[in-house]
């Protein structure tokens, strides 16, 4: 398959890197990307090509980058007319999710989530959420890959619904545990929080670091807990406990 894969960040590039790995043909666009993109795409084996032939040319598309910038993907892909396999691979809500569905009309739509760290064959899975019409025929891509696609619904949204409950815990407790190494620092106690590291649910105390460490996602786990707001509202669930959290990656950027 030639697929082209939008922006190449940390995640995208080890996601389409292990497509490479799987025999597939993947294309990016180098325009306008920072030198670390760069890097990071020759790293995974992908080809640079101009956006209208990356996109004319391509049976898949993958869209893998910060939430702030899916839907302006989608626009874009949209508008070139692109009637292949759309696959969504960052965190929206559903409100988010159905505006970039309705972008790219013309096109089969997969909504997708990454839970775990970027496949590199460790440890620690990678899980692919998959929903919609040709969720299986995007699982196959990833065959024999460090990657685990798992089909969690038969229409858009289950698998972003799967993605943001795990990130609403998993990143939710890493913004309780900032907030806690902060008030520990301001009565100079840190030695005495991170004594409790050796209790059975305190493995977030490990290291004080953990706030500067933080900073460098700030600036995308941010906007995700906006999307992971709007997801609460739209079940009836307590939304501002997620915009309560987000002010903690607000601080950090």
């Amino acid at each position: 398959m030639r697929i082209a894969v939008f922006h190449p960040g940390a995640m995208g590039s080890r996601l389409a890197g292990e497509l490479v790995s799987a025999g597939h043909e993947v294309h990016w666009v180098p325009e306008g990307r920072s030198p670390a993109s760069v890097e990071r795409a020759a790293a995974a084996g992908l080809i640079g090509t101009a956006f209208a032939d990356a996109v004319a040319g391509a049976d898949v598309v993958l869209c893998s980058c910060a939430p702030q910038g899916a839907v302006d993907i989608a626009r874009q892909v949209g508008a070139a007319g692109f009637a292949g396999v759309y696959v969504e691979a960052n965190p929206l809500s559903p409100s988010s999710l159905r505006e970039a569905q309705g972008a790219v009309p013309g096109a089969t739509f997969v909504d997708a989530g990454v839970v775990g760290p970027p496949p590199r064959g460790g440890a620690s899975p990678t899980d692919l959420m998959l929903s919609g019409a040709a969720a299986e025929q995007v699982a196959a891509l990833w065959a024999g890959t460090a990657v685990t696609p798992r089909v969690v619904g038969a229409e858009p949204g289950a698998a972003s619904a799967a993605k943001s409950a795990y990130a609403l815990y998993n990143k939710g407790k890493a913004a309780l545990a900032v907030l806690a190494f902060q008030l520990a620092e301001k009565h100079g106690v840190t030695d005495a929080l991170v004594a409790q590291q050796v209790r059975a649910d305190a493995g977030s105390l490990r290291d004080p670091q953990l706030p500067e460490q933080l900073r460098a996602v700030a600036w995308r786990w941010g906007p995700e807990f906006d999307e992971l707001a709007e997801t609460l509202d739209d079940a009836g669930l307590e939304g501002d406990a997620a915009r309560a959290l987000r002010q903690v990656w607000t601080k950090l950027t």
